[in-house]
């Protein structure tokens, strides 16, 4: 696949409403684990509050999104703008949990994969550009983080290494998300194409039999037909009023039974796609 074929998709994407609140249900339960443990079993102290604030809005919003929202397919805009809010939610609680020396900082990249693999590159793109920008700002200003007091994360390289790092693997992983997601997305255009030209088949096939079925029935009847009048033209003879009208429906049974007998013996003319 060529680089630049995953910049050219212009299908009409959606996102399964259910899949979003899943993914939206595990980073919640991870958060509030986290900085519950964090804070009650190690004893580190932080701002508690805001966090579970922050943790708080994002249950809100996850719950109206599930019961409140009646689509199950999202659309575009509307999956990155909850993908744009989870990034700002999770950019916020990590603002104050020690910025880009937490560990967890790794998840800001997160959304933008999501992106990569659901949505469309243009959602994806945005969503790389606020996760840049939001890594820049926890480099820069971030409250210390939560520890028993022994930690020094004064090296420049180290601060610094670290967004690098993050915006280097996020690239990668979104390139690959897009590519993937792009593949399965003709894959299965593919196939729904396949099974609408396999239902077509097999409905020209059932007409074709009933064709073929009505064609039997309906030479026995024709036959008849075609004897009485044979019989009513000896009796008859020579006699203008009613001879052209015999001679009419014998060439007209004549005719029918041609038809009847094409359909009989090719029922349904072969495709040349199978």
């Amino acid at each position: 696949m060529k680089l630049l074929e995953v910049f050219k998709s212009t299908d009409n994407i959606q996102l399964d409403k259910k899949t979003l609140v899943i993914l939206r249900w595990i980073a919640i339960i991870g958060q509030f684990v986290t900085i519950n443990f964090v804070y009650f079993i190690l004893g580190f102290n932080f701002p508690f509050f805001y966090c579970c604030l922050i943790i708080l809005f994002g249950v809100l919003t996850n719950v109206f999104l599930q019961f409140k929202i009646k689509e199950n397919l999202l659309s575009n805009l509307s999956s990155t703008l909850y993908l744009i809010y989870d990034l700002i939610q999770l950019a916020a609680l990590v603002f104050f949990t020690g910025g880009i020396n937490n560990p967890f900082v790794i998840l800001l990249a997160i959304p933008a994969i999501v992106s990569s693999t659901f949505l469309s590159i243009k959602s994806t793109i945005n969503l790389s550009f606020i996760t840049v920008i939001s890594l820049i700002m926890l480099t820069l200003y971030h409250f210390p983080l939560p520890s028993s007091g022994d930690l020094n994360f004064d090296s420049k390289y180290y601060l610094y290494g670290v967004p690098i790092a993050i915006i280097i693997g996020l690239i990668f992983l979104c390139y690959f998300g897009a590519r993937f997601g792009l593949e399965t997305r003709k894959r299965t255009e593919a196939l729904n194409k396949l099974e609408l030209v396999l239902a077509k088949e097999h409905e020209l096939k059932a007409i074709g039999v009933q064709a073929a079925a009505a064609a039997h029935s309906l030479s026995t009847p024709l036959s008849t037909i075609k004897l009485v009048a044979k019989e009513l033209e000896k009796e008859i003879g020579n006699k203008e009023k009613y001879s052209k009208d015999i001679k009419l429906l014998l060439s007209q049974s004549s005719r029918c039974g041609e038809i009847l007998k094409k359909l009989s013996m090719v029922p349904l003319k072969k495709d040349d796609f199978f």
